[in-house]
């Protein structure tokens, strides 16, 4: 798996695998922070994506648990949420790589992803 989206929106889930599937990226899914922890033990990813108010964890506590399994230690990681730069000066956001606000710009999200995946297919977003 390339990418595991921890985010308990289904809309955000689907947009979000489908698009970077069109990519020929691999998506897991996970709606609770306890489910991303056990699909990661199964099969580490190259990348969380880990939306910050889960109903189970905060995002930064997510991806502690997260790291805490065998081969993701060093996983990088992108906090996307809707929080506003007040709210997110409040929200210990260090441990992640990136971060991305809701709603995400398709080519933004490519590009992260490449950025820490590595590109997949050579396309611009938009193109037929």
């Amino acid at each position: 798996m390339d990418v595991l989206l921890v985010d308990d929106n289904p809309l955000m889930q689907q947009l979000i695998s489908r698009f970077l599937g069109e990519f020929g990226y691999r998506v897991g899914l996970a709606g609770l922070a306890s489910d991303a922890v056990t699909i990661a033990r199964q099969s580490p990813p190259a990348l969380f994506m880990i939306d910050m108010h889960l109903p189970d964890l905060d995002g930064p506590d997510a991806l502690a648990a997260l790291r805490k399994l065998p081969g993701c230690s060093a996983t990088p990681a992108i906090a996307i949420s809707g929080l506003s730069e007040e709210e997110l000066r409040h929200m210990p956001i260090n441990d992640f790589n990136e971060y991305l606000v809701k709603p995400i710009e398709l080519d933004t999200l490519y590009a992260a992803v490449a950025r820490h995946v590595g590109p997949q297919f050579a396309r611009t977003v938009g193109a037929g």
